[in-house]
């Protein structure tokens, strides 16, 4: 009777796998922290925090006003300036000149440089507008991928802990039921010794998954300030099946019409060839309409007038090459971006159609059927049909299918995301609340 509880125990803590972890329900956080026990972090709710007052994304935004300020500086238009001055005034202290009047002129002069200046100013302020607003787009979908890459980090991490425990668990009652049988004379004692080794090296295995669980969490955590100290909340993924991948000409289309990098590229360059203009118009820095009135003694005049400097020396050549070459640097710029973003397309969209059609190719008994393995085995090793060995590489694939699944599944939404940012689409774009733990049911 002893000996089949104990059996049973080995079976039941062999069957809890991956989920040893669960059970354990942390203290509540901090106030203003997310509460492990109450609140999963899933990958939607990681992407959210991360875009909503990101420092990089707040960076690029701020970016965006400061364009958009000099953007209104290159609109406005210059003041006039007004002058008045005296002739013909004696010095303090000094007597008046004798036959001549006192003249006194006021008059305002217009600038009217911006008359052919300002266009390509403002032009190449609202293309930098359009650059910033790129920038801050690919900024998005940079700090959403990489807190994707954390999120899959502390995932991985979170599932080989969680296998690693049931492991230890699972050899600990083994182990425990060993050592009855070689005390009853029914089992080897090779087989107690090489249980008890492979449950001391689950220990460390232990030991290593968490502290790489650790050094996972401080990669997640700064797209989560929101999250209190350890204990932290499960990380739960999609196992649904998502909405099947656009093809690649669609993919392509929307690339070039959308993605970030092609229009931040383009607008630079577009920037570029309107300083070229600018700095060709700056041969003539000044012009000026002149107008106003001359008071000699009693009489007024008019004065009106034209100031206007002489491009005699080609005192704006330097900037004028440099110009030419920032706009050459800009369209080498551009082809590269564009050379690279397609090459891109194609392989982002490969791989998405290939996780995607991977995953919905699978049985969806995978893991049962592992499990099952893992049961037959022990139960052959308990009638003594089966070997020891049998059992732990039932025990060990049953594991490793919980982690590759997961991580494929972890895989199918890094494609969609990154199939998203290469198309040009929103990282919010199609987050689906369908979740479970780890890849599993």
């Amino acid at each position: 009777m002893r000996l089949t509880v104990l059996m049973s125990l080995a079976a039941l803590a062999f069957a809890a796998g991956a989920e040893a972890q669960e059970g354990a329900r942390p203290a509540a956080p901090p106030s203003g922290a997310i509460a492990p026990a109450v609140a999963d972090l899933r990958l939607a709710d990681v992407i959210r925090a991360a875009l909503s007052r990101g420092p990089l994304v707040e960076a690029a935004r701020a970016r965006v006003r400061a364009a958009q300020a000099a953007r209104s500086t290159a609109r406005a238009l210059p003041n006039p300036i007004l002058t008045w001055q005296v002739e013909n005034t004696p010095f303090p202290g000094a007597s008046a000149p004798v036959g001549m009047d006192r003249e006194t002129s006021t008059f305002a002069t217009l600038p009217l440089e911006f008359l052919f200046q300002r266009a390509p100013q403002v032009r190449r302020a609202e293309e930098e507008v359009r650059a910033a607003e790129a920038d801050l787009a690919s900024a998005r979908w940079l700090v959403a991928l990489e807190a994707t890459r954390a999120f899959g980090r502390v995932l991985a991490a979170q599932a080989a802990l969680s296998a690693a425990v049931g492991l230890r668990e699972g050899l600990s009652e083994l182990a425990t039921f060993n050592q009855t049988r070689v005390s009853a004379g029914a089992t080897p004692e090779g087989d107690l010794i090489r249980v008890r080794v492979e449950r001391d090296r689950a220990t460390l295995e232990e030991a290593l998954a968490e502290a790489e669980l650790a050094r996972a969490w401080a990669d997640l955590r700064p797209y989560v300030p929101q999250l209190g100290p350890a204990p932290w909340p499960r990380l739960l993924i999609d196992r649904a099946p998502t909405a099947g991948v656009p093809t690649l000409a669609a993919v392509v289309q929307r690339s070039q019409a959308a993605q970030p990098e092609l229009l931040a590229a383009r607008a630079r360059v577009a920037a570029s060839r309107a300083e070229v203009s600018v700095q060709r118009r700056l041969s003539v820095r000044q012009m000026g309409l002149v107008f106003g009135n001359k008071r000699i003694g009693p009489d007024n005049t008019m004065i009106a007038g034209l100031s206007l400097s002489v491009p005699l020396f080609n005192r704006n050549k330097g900037e004028i090459a440099r110009a030419e070459a920032e706009r050459t640097a800009a369209e080498q710029e551009l082809e590269w971006a564009e050379r690279r973003v397609a090459a891109q397309v194609e392989a982002i969209h490969h791989a998405a159609t290939l996780t995607a059609a991977r995953l919905d190719s699978l049985a969806p008994d995978l893991l049962e059927r592992a499990e099952e393995s893992r049961r037959i085995a022990l139960a052959a090793y308990r009638e003594g049909a089966g070997s020891l060995l049998q059992v732990l590489d039932a025990s060990r694939a049953l594991a490793e299918v919980r982690q590759t699944y997961g991580r494929a599944l972890l895989a199918r939404e890094q494609s969609r995301l990154e199939l998203q940012a290469a198309s040009g689409g929103d990282p919010l774009e199609g987050i689906t609340e369908n979740i479970v733990e780890g890849g599993q049911r």
